[in-house]
């Protein structure tokens, strides 16, 4: 069939759709692969050449000071004896806040490059294809009646997915400006280190979110390729087999961006994070 008979009858929804969503679909997967000192260089720059800098000064000076407030604390304590036992745990939290400030930026440098490599290695670009390439009454049915909706659908979910992945990049920057002041609490004894644990934990959650994306999406695409739309039927149903291949689109937009939505919220129940 001449492409411009096609065109007047499916309308641009078809072409638009697609385009949306496979262009997004493309920047997610270079993204998904890519830590965040490749992601913008220059933010990048700005954490850790001016803001880190002036974030871990504020931690070392807290630092001594948390350790005062702690050791007071506890030797002020009437309820509980001020043992040997106390003070050497006191001193292993100040030693280990005290590497943190050291070597924390490369230790976070790891983080970023494992779970890169992670990601890549788990992806491999295997986004499910559409089955709309399937030209006929069925397809001509569906445009003709939902084409504005096949548009919105492509945007809102394919948005909704960038937004999602491109956000967890902001959350890692200024997690790295925190990084110094959080782990200073941690010398500051009961009740003040739970910062520095919760720092942690917020940490390993938005780091290695980028992986459970990266194998949901995957495992998304294998599950959502096994089911049967009845895109291969045949005789009559052979037709009209466009339009349930179009559902499938659908579909696959659909459980992709909800999927993804909830990677964050599942790491969090699966680990206690």
């Amino acid at each position: 069939m001449p492409d411009w008979i096609t065109n007047l009858l499916m309308g641009p929804a078809y072409a638009i759709g697609n385009a949306i969503w496979n262009l997004i679909m493309a920047m997610v997967g270079s993204v998904l692969v890519t830590t965040p000192q490749g992601f913008s260089q220059e933010a990048w720059n700005f954490v850790t050449n001016q803001l880190y800098p002036w974030a871990l000064g504020i931690g070392v000076a807290l630092l001594n000071l948390f350790f005062l407030v702690g050791f007071f604390k506890e030797a002020s304590n009437i309820k509980e004896n001020l043992t040997w036992e106390i003070l050497v745990n006191q001193g292993i939290k100040v030693i280990v806040a005290n590497a943190f400030m050291q070597s924390g930026l490369s230790i976070i440098r790891e983080f970023f490059q494992v779970t890169s490599i992670l990601s890549g290695q788990v992806y491999l670009n295997n986004i499910p294809p559409f089955s709309t390439e399937d030209i006929d009454l069925g397809s001509y049915l569906f445009f003709f009646i939902f084409s504005a909706i096949y548009i919105l659908v492509a945007i809102i979910c394919g948005f909704m997915i960038l937004l999602t992945v491109y956000g967890r990049y902001l959350k890692l920057y200024v997690m790295v400006v925190m990084a110094p002041v959080a782990m200073s609490t941690m010398a500051g004894g009961r009740g003040l280190e739970q910062s520095a644990y919760a720092w942690i934990k917020n940490f390993l959650v938005n780091v290695f979110e980028i992986l459970v994306i990266a194998i949901t999406m995957a495992v998304a695409g294998k599950m959502i390729s096994a089911i049967d739309f009845m895109t291969h039927a045949s005789g009559l149903m052979n037709l009209v087999n466009g339009f349930p291949a179009i559902l499938q689109s659908l579909f696959t937009m659909i459980l992709m961006t909800a999927a993804v939505k909830g990677a964050d919220s599942m790491l969090r129940r699966s680990f206690a994070l």
